[in-house]
């Protein structure tokens, strides 16, 4: 358990050897270096470097006896400085990051490789939004973007939504087709696509379970992000026109979406993903003669 607090403790800016030490306090205060030095199993010398490190950050105190007792301040009180340190610092590097004037956009596409990556790079989109957002988003991923979503429609960005699911998200158009479950067994994961203001587009393609992605591009392309403008934008009067009609031109047009007609390339996509995902099913071995 100690260790584990430890290592959570280094991803607030603690080194290793500083986390054992607070960790170590915390649970056997009053405790000289010599002892923690022991208990912790570094050098003494390195230890006494971390106690000294810990005192000038507040997060241990050190009496004023010959042997140097030293004591781990609360956990709560540790967690608010910092926290109220962070904040600090945070407005700084937005001031001064803010006096730098940013390299304008280009049209190369730009590819993205984490999950985290993607969706971030979602809500700075809906947040630089100042006109229109457009997005077509499967159901796992809409609830990681839906403060995003509403935040954007407040603020007078008109958002229209393609969603496979119900869903209620205030001042945005939500767009559900009656082909929503077909197409969501057809694809091998969740896709999220977007147009920004037809100024910038991304394109992702995520897992099931949304841990990993199997492919996702951004790009300041003007050309591209309307294209992917006008390829949503027909994606949702197509969906309400299907929704809402029911003739043999709408059947007829219908016939020929990606998940009923299944072309060679949609094929070669879900062959490779299941490639990736080992999921590839192996030939029966033959029985020798």
């Amino acid at each position: 358990m100690r260790l584990q607090a430890a290592k959570a403790l280094t991803f607030l800016g603690f080194s290793e050897i500083e986390a054992l030490v607070y960790c170590f306090l915390l649970e056997e205060s009053p405790a000289t270096g010599y002892r923690v030095s022991h208990a912790i199993g570094k050098p003494t010398a390195n230890t006494y470097k971390a106690i000294a490190a810990l005192a000038l950050r507040g997060a241990i105190i050190i009496d004023d006896s010959e042997s140097r007792l030293c004591r781990a301040v609360p956990p709560g009180e540790l967690l608010d400085r910092l926290n109220r340190e962070f904040d600090e610092h945070k407005r700084t590097a937005e001031a001064e990051l803010a006096q730098i004037r940013q390299a304008e956009g280009d049209d190369r596409v730009y590819y993205l490789a984490t999950p985290d990556q993607v969706i971030e790079r979602a809500r700075s989109m809906l947040a630089a939004a100042q006109e229109v957002a457009l997005l077509d988003i499967f159901p796992r991923l809409v609830p990681l973007v839906a403060d995003d979503l509403v935040a954007a429609a407040r603020h007078g960005v008109r958002v229209a939504l393609r969603a496979y699911a119900p869903a209620e998200i205030k001042g945005v158009t939500v767009v559900v087709g009656k082909s929503s479950d077909r197409i969501l067994s057809a694809w091998p994961g969740q896709h999220l696509l977007m147009a920004i203001d037809a100024d910038q587009f991304m394109t992702a393609m995520l897992s099931r379970d949304v841990s990993s992605v199997y492919q996702a591009l951004w790009s300041g392309s003007t050309f591209l992000s309307c294209m992917q403008h006008n390829a949503i934008a027909v994606e949702l009067a197509w969906s309400d026109i299907v929704s809402r009609s029911k003739n043999a031109a709408t059947d007829a047009l219908d016939e020929l979406s990606l998940t009923r007609l299944r072309p060679r390339g949609f094929r070669k996509m879900i062959e490779r993903k299941s490639e990736r995902s080992g999921n590839k099913k192996k030939p029966k071995r033959r029985a020798n003669p």
